[in-house]
């Protein structure tokens, strides 16, 4: 990952959950799994994984309490549908953080994942769109 994208990621989770000092155990732990999404996949495809992510997760939600894939399922399937083609290495790494942090997000679910992967979302659509685009 930039120094700028980890720049972008930090401010991002930064404006969403306060100061680094402040931050809750879990989200410590998500934040550097945002990392290594965003390093391993760069913003583009990180960008597409992430909302493969979040639509994942808001299937899960909608379907709680019901018979269903669960999370890993689901977002196995909004990937498929998306048109991405990391290295192998790379989409493995994003994958197992990932699911790494819907763990921890099960385990300690206050924050939700949902808005940490907004926040890594928005991240990396700065990154992709540069607020001085001249807009």
């Amino acid at each position: 990952m930039t120094t700028d994208m980890e720049h972008l990621l930090n401010v991002r989770l930064c404006e969403r959950f306060g100061d680094v000092a402040d931050w809750a155990e879990v989200t410590s732990l998500i934040a550097a799994h945002l990392r290594v999404v965003v390093s391993a996949l760069g913003p583009e495809h990180a960008m597409t994984f992430l909302a493969a992510a979040r639509r994942a997760l808001d299937e899960e939600e909608s379907r709680a309490g019901t018979i269903h894939l669960g999370f890993g399922g689901h977002l196995w399937t909004h990937l498929e549908d998306a048109a991405w083609s990391p290295s192998p290495l790379a989409g493995t790494a994003a994958w197992d953080a990932m699911l790494t942090m819907h763990r921890l997000s099960v385990l300690a679910p206050d924050p939700r994942l949902d808005v940490h992967v907004d926040s890594a979302l928005d991240a990396c659509r700065l990154r992709l769109v540069p607020a001085a685009a001249g807009f």
